[in-house]
């Protein structure tokens, strides 16, 4: 028995040591897992610089969002206030249809509600429904006659948060210059001048370039298209000449009677953009030959107030001239530095003071006479009204001021 039990002893500290030896198989086999476990450790390193870059791109597209956020939430803000101000106008509208006797009753004349009063009435909204809290508003309305037709022109003005800008408010502040292409002030009022100055509008679907603004705020621009008419400045029987050479009196002339036609058929101008023009005093002074001094000519001397669309008269063309040598209405240098060099303008207000057939007109930026008879680009001028207001564009060509 007990031999028995001393042979089966040595057996079981052998199995003890196998079971050692399997203990430290096991060991030595987890410290390989370990090691492969450190191995893939590492290999997710690799994948840690990429979560990091990834989580690097979101952080920076959140940033640009927050960035776009603001932006919008700006444009948000001023199309908001564009929003009021259409609210305004079909408010004023609707005012002055229950009260149609305070409608301005001539031409060129206007009148003007006070936002109060529309709130008051019911007709719009309190503005503390349509702003931020905090921001305060006053406004009105003006509303001019124009011909048939009424045109209505909103003021809004929320402190810093918006105010309603004019054209020529925006044109001024734009920037005003004493040398180089720009808008210069001479005199009572502000023109254009240099070889590429930024002066192009969009006035409903066409191209116009902006020759100044007058002194009462009005902005007078020049069709920039090329498709114009030609036609004859006048082309009657002059008994002077035996002849019809034309007789060179605006007032009776065949140029004032196409100007007047083109103006009732809405080609330049559309019928909604007729509303936006005015009257102004149309410069028809005629000229002596001899003295042709641009600082001695009095062009307007003689005014014709009662047409919507003009063509230009011979300073509009010869001012914009930077050369120091344009002198006079026939110097080859007042082409120079002059923006009219690439407007086929054609023909003027303006003829000569010396008989009574020859007229004034212009190709390329310089002044020409021939008889009024023969024909010649009719090239439109327009005035707009002072109160239209600025939408987009600082009046480069890809670019041009859009009104509202």
């Amino acid at each position: 028995m007990e031999n028995e039990e001393l042979k089966n002893k040595p057996e079981e500290e052998v199995t003890e040591e196998v079971e050692e030896n399997e203990l430290s198989d096991e060991t030595f086999t987890y410290s390989i897992d370990n090691n492969n476990v450190n191995n893939d450790y590492s290999k997710n390193d690799g994948n840690g610089s990429i979560i990091y870059v990834v989580v690097g791109i979101l952080i920076l597209f959140a940033i640009i969002g927050v960035l776009v956020f603001f932006a919008n939430r700006g444009r948000s803000k001023i199309s908001g206030y564009n929003d009021i101000e259409s609210r305004m106008v079909s408010a004023a509208k609707n005012y002055y249809e229950k009260n149609s006797n305070l409608l301005p009753a001539m031409d060129d004349s206007s009148a003007s509600v006070s936002t109060d009063t529309l709130i008051e009435s019911s007709l719009l909204k309190p503005f503390s429904e349509m702003v931020d809290e905090g921001v305060n508003c006053t406004g009105s309305v003006k509303v001019y006659k124009v011909g048939d037709e009424y045109s209505y022109f909103p003021y809004l003005n929320c402190g810093n948060d918006y105010e309603s800008i004019t054209l020529s408010k925006k044109i001024i502040s734009d920037g005003v210059v004493t040398s180089g292409d720009g808008l210069y002030l001479m005199g009572d009022k502000y023109i254009y001048r240099g070889e590429y100055p930024n002066n192009y509008v969009k006035f409903g679907d066409k191209s116009w370039r902006i020759i100044g603004i007058n002194n009462d705020g009005s902005i007078k621009m020049i069709y920039d298209d090329k498709k114009v008419e030609r036609v004859a400045w006048d082309d009657r029987y002059n008994s002077d000449k035996e002849s019809y050479f034309g007789i060179n009196d605006f007032r009776l002339s065949r140029l004032l009677e196409y100007l007047k036609k083109i103006y009732g058929e809405n080609n330049f101008v559309g019928k909604d953009y007729k509303k936006l023009l005015v009257k102004h005093d149309w410069c028809i002074g005629k000229i002596s030959e001899d003295d042709v001094l641009i600082n001695n000519m009095n062009l307007c001397s003689d005014t014709y107030n009662d047409l919507y669309i003009g063509v230009v008269d011979v300073s509009d063309i010869l001012l914009p001239s930077l050369d120091k040598k344009c002198d006079s209405m026939y110097d080859i240098e007042c082409t120079n530095y002059n923006y009219f060099l690439n407007i086929n303008t054609g023909m003027t207000l303006n003829a000569s003071r010396d008989n009574s057939y020859v007229i004034f007109s212009s190709n390329d930026g310089s002044i020409m006479n021939k008889n009024a008879s023969i024909e010649g680009y009719a090239r439109p001028v327009i005035n707009i009204n002072s109160n239209v207001l600025y939408v987009d564009g600082d009046g480069t060509i890809d670019s041009p001021y859009i009104i509202k």
